[in-house]
């Protein structure tokens, strides 16, 4: 079943420009127009999913679009002919009805002989909560009045925007365009500006104390991980040959490139695997490896295509592979590492990460969930070469590798498992140095961390809108000479 089939398809729409929706066209508007003039009611319901899960079939507000609502994340079906849909990578989802009419399942895929299997309706009364498509908190009536963050016990220091400033006038213009609907399905905008959070809020059934999924913005909290394990000597360097610690493993392909890949070359994503999130026909492909019963073993397994550290490709199982590290090295499940030697010491609130990485956990791909201002903590720790608070959490010689280049992917320079991005703004070259994950999860780190924005939302496998909002609202209002 593939009605999420990748967490980067997003990024394939390019870094460095301002990205559009993916779906946008007259032709596109009439056709759904046409299908969706039948009742979508008639679909909805819970289902069977991959792996004895289940997920949620509802019709969305304009009641145009189908969702497909798996494990919280939303994604769009538009009709495209009776009882047919398609997801955002036009991979068709077909409803089955039974002798009499009535729907009974669905199946996925180019036709119903390619893959038979159908998923079967459970119970067609559940519904997701009509508060969902609601953009609005319930508390926020008439026209927005700006409001100063508030401040929590061993959180970020909060201070209000100056009345009549720009950035007070921008954001507040911000937050009514997405009220507008300008930018559905943003979950939050939080702005940290010269030390403080000056900026706060939330839309749709999100608030403070709700962890939101990261995706692949989790990648970066495996790069900090893997520098706390090199400070507290459990692993030399990240020029250690990673097979160091997988010499349990019976592995294929071996050659010596293979026995020669570095910690350091897993963390740039030049790792020399034959493995490519961007290429379907890829045989390292994460789509391949979430159906594999060990996705670390899926990684070391594959083929090496290139040398080690000379060619960036993004992939998955090499984040897959570093986390297992974490573990192998320190002797704790990455959770409890990451638990007491950063979430704790950041002052974290509610969070949940679970990291099994094989086919039992498709639904949620290991990703961590964390609150939007812990989200933002992260990016101010990176922000600050690794200390918070007076307290040295990383060293400060790893940070800053993290955010130098050590690899290029496509055309956009990467560091450790961290997006090295821009944005042209009136001619200049704007750096956007990022933490991202598929559907809007972003940690922009501007003027050297002096200003950082906080998104989350959730567009998942669409292109993300992080961009205009930078250039429209956020730019305008900085000074941005220090770049």
């Amino acid at each position: 079943m593939k009605i999420w089939t990748s967490f980067t398809a997003a990024i394939l729409l390019g870094a460095c420009s301002v990205e559009a929706p993916l779906r946008d066209s007259k032709a596109s508007d009439t056709k759904i127009s046409e299908v969706a003039a039948k009742p979508l009611a008639e679909y909805e319901g819970l289902y069977e999913y991959e792996n004895d899960t289940t997920l949620i079939i509802a019709a969305g507000p304009d009641r145009e679009l189908l969702y497909a609502d798996i494990n919280g994340a939303r994604y769009p079906l538009r009709p495209e002919s009776k009882d047919v849909f398609l997801n955002a990578g036009d991979i068709p989802v077909e409803f089955v009805r039974d002798a009499k009419g009535q729907i009974i399942g669905y199946r996925e895929g180019p036709s119903a002989e390619a893959d038979p299997k159908i998923f079967k309706l459970i119970d067609a009364e559940e519904k997701l909560p009509a508060t969902i498509w609601t953009v609005r908190p319930e508390d926020k009536t008439g026209p927005y009045q700006y409001q100063a963050p508030t401040e929590e016990e061993n959180g970020l220091s909060v201070r209000a925007l100056e009345e009549g400033s720009e950035l007070r006038v921008n954001l507040s213009d911000l937050t009514e365009a997405i009220y507008a609907g300008q930018y559905p399905n943003t979950h939050s905008v939080l702005l940290y500006d010269k030390g403080d959070l000056v900026f706060e809020e939330y839309f749709y059934e999100h608030h403070q104390d709700k962890p939101h999924q990261l995706r692949s913005a989790t990648k970066t909290l495996k790069a900090l991980l893997v520098g706390i394990a090199i400070d507290k000597g459990y692993i030399p360097s990240a020029e250690t040959p990673i097979l160091t610690y997988f010499d349990d493993y019976d592995l294929e392909n071996m050659d010596p490139r293979k026995q020669a890949m570095t910690i350091g070359d897993l963390l740039s994503m030049s790792s020399g695997l034959d493995c490519n999130d961007w290429d379907g026909d890829s045989p390292g492909n994460e789509s391949k490896m979430i159906y594999s019963e060990d996705w670390v073993k899926f990684g070391l397994d594959l083929p090496m295509q290139n040398e080690p550290g000379k060619v960036g490709y993004y992939c998955s199982a090499n984040s897959a592979i570093l986390g297992r590290l974490v573990e192998k090295a320190s002797g704790q499940p990455l959770r409890d590492f990451a638990d007491e030697n950063l979430f704790q010491p950041l002052g974290f609130g509610a969070y949940e990460w679970d990291f099994r990485p094989d086919r039992s956990n498709i639904n949620n791909y290991t990703q961590a969930w964390l609150r939007s201002r812990d989200f933002l903590k992260i990016g101010v720790l990176i922000a600050q070469n690794g200390e918070w608070k007076g307290r040295q959490i990383v060293s400060s010689e790893w940070v800053k590798a993290l955010k130098a280049e050590q690899s290029r992917i496509g055309d956009t320079p990467y560091g450790y498992l961290f997006w090295k991005r821009y944005v042209n703004f009136n001619g200049q070259e704007i750096q956007t140095p990022q933490l991202s994950g598929n559907g809007g999860q972003k940690v922009v780190l501007l003027k050297e961390g002096e200003t950082i924005l906080v998104l989350t939302a959730g567009n998942y496998n669409q292109s993300s809108e992080t961009n205009e909002i930078l250039i429209n609202y956020i730019f305008p209002a900085i000074d941005l000479k220090r770049e």
